[in-house]
């Protein structure tokens, strides 16, 4: 440990138990983190998520958050909480999300908990109009309320999204189909970053608590990226921008708000000075398509 790192004691984690939460807490991990316990509503090893937490040494403690009573043996020793979230990733906000956060915000006032590092959502403070960014904002507001020491790190668009179903078959056949204008720069950033980063904040909390950080770890045009999986395919990629009125046919409004904000506002993460504050936490979208071995045709986003 270094003289300007601080010891940061028990971490809790929120959230983790799904795809995004998991890679965080790698991040967390990779940057020597380990006292670490993390919340699930009921200890199945079986489960392959809970199995690798597990494995990776960290304790499991059964508790719910829509149970108030549970969260008192889970916050126990609890000096930090690094909360993923506090319900599931869709584009369309669940109303829990909000009640849950009172809940954890009590049990961290109760607990006495010295840093609360919350996953948000950039342009969160922006009055941006899509519901589940809005939501994370009042979650925000929530914890900061509560009077309890915070930061933010208000993720952009996570860049494992271009790993789903729905996107990257069809880049590793050649077209790339996605509905924001080709020289529209799109804010990047991987999930593990998010782990990495928030260890550093922990590690350094009396610099961060009070912060508000956009993150991202690049920030691309659909164009540049083209090239990119081009270079990381060996194979010719090319750009289609989709017109975002077809999600309005498939019933999907909230996407089409967000794809309009992509659009017209979107994030606005200072990549170069993150970049200078946060050395070799962040990673580009060519060494993430690197990393996670983006041309095997074998892989999924469950490998990730």
């Amino acid at each position: 440990m270094s003289n300007s790192e601080a010891a940061i004691g028990k971490v809790l984690l929120i959230g983790v138990t799904g795809g995004t939460g998991s890679n965080a807490v790698k991040g967390l991990l990779e940057q020597k983190v380990t006292d670490l316990r993390a919340i699930t509503r009921k200890i199945d090893l079986e489960r392959p998520s809970l199995s690798k937490l597990h494995n990776s040494g960290i304790e499991l403690v059964e508790a719910d958050l829509d149970d108030e009573s549970s969260l008192k043996a889970a916050f126990a020793d609890v000096s930090a909480v690094y909360c993923h979230a506090t319900a599931p990733d869709s584009a369309k906000p669940d109303p829990q999300e909000v009640v849950r956060a009172q809940r954890i915000a009590q049990a961290a006032k109760q607990a006495n908990v010295s840093h609360v590092v919350y996953n948000s959502a950039g342009g969160a403070d922006r009055k941006s109009g899509i519901a589940h960014i809005e939501q994370k904002y009042r979650v925000e507001q929530i914890l900061k309320q509560a009077n309890l020491p915070t930061t933010m790190l208000r993720a952009c668009l996570f860049m494992e999204e271009f790993w789903k179903q729905y996107t990257r078959p069809s880049i590793l056949k050649g077209s790339f189909p996605f509905a924001v204008q080709p020289d529209r720069p799109l804010h990047l950033v991987t999930t593990k970053d998010m782990g990495r980063v928030a260890a550093y904040v922990m590690k350094h909390r009396s610099e961060y608590v009070g912060k508000d950080i956009e993150l991202a770890g690049d920030v691309l045009t659909p164009k540049q990226m083209t090239a990119a999986f081009a270079n990381a395919q060996g194979s010719t990629v090319v750009y289609k921008e989709v017109p975002p009125w077809i999600f309005l046919l498939l019933f999907r409004k909230s996407l089409f708000d967000l794809i309009q904000w992509y659009r017209r506002q979107g994030y606005q993460a200072d990549v170069s000075a993150l970049r200078e504050e946060f050395p070799g936490l962040l990673t580009t979208f060519a060494d993430f398509l690197a990393e996670t071995s983006w041309a095997n045709p074998e892989l999924t986003y469950q490998d990730l």
